[in-house]
């Protein structure tokens, strides 16, 4: 739909289902990343399974889906393949949002902004409006995306593209990434809130020297800005946990692989 692709160009295949491509078994599993994302497992006639992670966050589903395979090659999503990134759990993270939320919302002018991919942390801002039982504004581009993931229809009632109707909105990522772009913000919706309260969902907000917590809060004047470790990436523990669950015989880091010298201190952190 984004880049116009035609639909009878494409081949959509089934979750959790062996299918046979050019002489090799395929199979398709959910990477608990963001919608549509898979782990894709290779079983060739050699006897020597591939599986290829892509960008995915560890669970225990995918240990009962993949427990019978002996995986040979592991094409493994490293973003987070370093000792400092250690953040909690998804659950932990969404948890800490919904509080603050709650704690921030005395004042009733205050704006609530969740950032956001085209695709990507969609659980988090469902979470927010399930557990809190209020809508969260989508512009109408968002809406026709959610409509593309087929999300059920209890999930959508949770979504308006009517702005006065929500004071919870899903914004662009690159919005609540500094406080001169929330203090724009700000100055734009003066006339409705006199509070504007941001949360930065990433990874990255969890760096070497913090202790594991869920968040962190940063203000000035008006506007404060929370910086959460929601993560659909892999923690480095749970890449170590994943490793370990398969034992392959070859691991091929697929992210900050700049050469051998690279891979081979992923590879050796991994199994340390």
């Amino acid at each position: 739909m984004k880049i116009g692709i035609p639909w009878d160009r494409l081949e959509v295949l089934p979750l959790n289902h062996k299918i046979r491509i050019a002489g090799i078994d395929v199979t398709c599993l959910d990477a608990n990343h963001c919608p549509g994302s898979i782990l894709i497992l290779f079983e060739p006639p050699n006897g020597k399974p591939v599986l290829h992670t892509g960008d995915f966050r560890y669970c225990e589903k995918m240990a009962s889906m993949l427990h019978e395979c002996h995986i040979h090659t592991l094409i493994l999503d490293t973003t987070y393949c370093n000792p400092q990134y250690d953040f909690p759990k998804k659950e932990a993270v969404i948890q800490f949002v919904i509080e603050a939320i709650q704690a921030e919302a005395f004042n009733s002018k205050t704006l609530f902004l969740i950032g956001s991919y085209t695709i990507g942390k969609e659980r988090l801002f469902l979470e927010v409006a399930r557990v809190l039982r209020k809508k969260v504004y989508i512009t109408g581009t968002k809406l026709r995306v959610l409509e593309c993931l087929e999300f059920p229809k209890e999930d959508m009632q949770w979504f308006t593209i009517n702005e006065q109707e929500s004071h919870i909105h899903v914004v662009p990522m690159w919005t609540v990434a500094s406080f001169k772009r929330l203090k724009h913000i700000s100055n734009q919706y003066a006339d409705r809130f006199s509070l504007i309260v941001a949360f930065s969902p990433s990874g990255w907000t969890f760096s070497k020297g913090k202790k594991k917590s869920p968040g962190r809060r940063w203000q000035q004047g008006t506007v404060i800005r929370y910086e959460v470790p929601y993560s659909e990436h892999c923690s480095f523990t749970e890449l170590k946990e994943f490793v370990k669950l398969f034992s392959p015989e070859r691991i091929i880091p697929s992210v900050n692989n700049d050469g051998s010298d690279s891979v081979n201190a992923m590879v050796s952190l991994l199994l340390s």
